[in-house]
């Protein structure tokens, strides 16, 4: 496994501390809905074998499943709790969501904030998280507002770090400008929707998220700011188009990913695995993890067999000039 070092910046406690993360970072919103507890406590035992130490969650996840609030924190904190193994793992998870029937209105209010830390606390069973991110933005609250609360968060050591998830890099440095001017933590890293293959978040349907695209991938790369990319499977595209033919895929892979550019990329991945001997899902994810940016790759898995499949890329290296290539040609 290949790992990435984020420094924590700005001048409050925990700054200058440095997290060493797998660039393989395995995401659990399925865990304990759809993916059993059972299946979910087994896949999460292959990816620690594998060297993954990331494990990625959010307060809302499987919410939209009746019953389902808090199955994915619960189930990843059974295996904390059964593995004996919190000090090795860096532990990240979301809060500030909006209610999923008024997904314009933000929840970032210090009560609001301070409410999901909690439970998100109690669901996982620990006293702090490593990396805590804020699931979207809200912009019509003040930077400096929401800095003094994440602030509070840290100096009570309930958060190691900090993180923005589905913000804008215009709003992350105005932030972090807050925070710096306030002595205060500022945020490590950002988490976007971001593979191989584009897309829009009009065609995830949801417009309150925010995708990769050459306007912030040169804010990213020109500030060497770390990048957690989910979705970095693309919904398997890349994997199910090899088998099975772009005409023939279904489902999220094709609706949100295909398109005349993505299918130039799905041959030069073609191309690229043939000559490698990787597979079409290893070259899609080193485009992530050997990428310009500093960038982890989140990636999501039902089966044991797509995890296995993800973790191949887990040692591979590839010069990034050849990631620039997959990319544009």
């Amino acid at each position: 496994m290949r790992y990435l070092d984020i420094r924590i910046p700005g001048t409050g406690k925990t700054a200058g501390d440095t997290l060493r993360v797998s660039k393989i970072v395995l995401g659990t919103d399925h865990f304990g809905t759809t993916v059993s507890e059972e299946d979910a406590l087994r896949l999460m035992d292959i990816f620690a074998d594998a060297g993954g130490n990331c494990i990625d969650t959010a307060r809302v996840y499987a919410s939209w499943i009746p019953g389902g609030e808090g199955a994915s924190e619960r189930t990843v904190g059974k295996w904390l709790k059964s593995r004996k193994n919190r000090d090795r793992i860096v532990l990240s998870t979301k809060g500030g969501h909006p209610e999923l029937d008024s997904m314009t209105r933000g929840r970032l209010s210090r009560k609001e904030l301070e409410s999901d830390l909690d439970e998100s606390l109690r669901a996982l069973g620990v006293d702090h998280i490593d990396i805590y991110w804020l699931h979207r933005d809200d912009i019509s609250r003040p930077a400096e507002d929401i800095m003094e609360t994440l602030h509070t968060f840290v100096k009570k050591g309930k958060v190691r770090a900090i993180g923005c998830s589905n913000w804008k890099t215009g709003r992350i440095e105005e932030a972090n400008r807050a925070a710096a001017a306030g002595g205060k933590e500022a945020f490590c890293a950002s988490q976007i929707q971001w593979s191989l293959a584009t897309t829009t978040p009009g065609l995830l349907g949801d417009t309150t998220l925010v995708c990769m695209d050459s306007n912030e991938y040169g804010w990213y790369l020109e500030n060497r700011f770390p990048v957690f990319a989910y979705s970095a499977q693309a919904k398997g595209f890349f994997a199910k188009a090899a088998a099975v033919g772009v005409g023939n895929l279904r489902g999220k892979a094709s609706v949100r990913f295909v398109s005349p550019d993505n299918i130039a990329r799905l041959e030069r991945v073609k191309e690229y695995a043939q000559r490698s001997g990787l597979s079409p899902t290893a070259v899609a994810l080193a485009y992530i993890t050997c990428n310009r940016v500093p960038a982890a790759a989140i990636v999501g898995c039902k089966t044991e067999e797509q995890l296995l499949d993800s973790l191949t890329a887990a040692d591979v290296e590839i010069p990034a000039a050849d990631a620039d290539w997959l990319f544009a040609g």
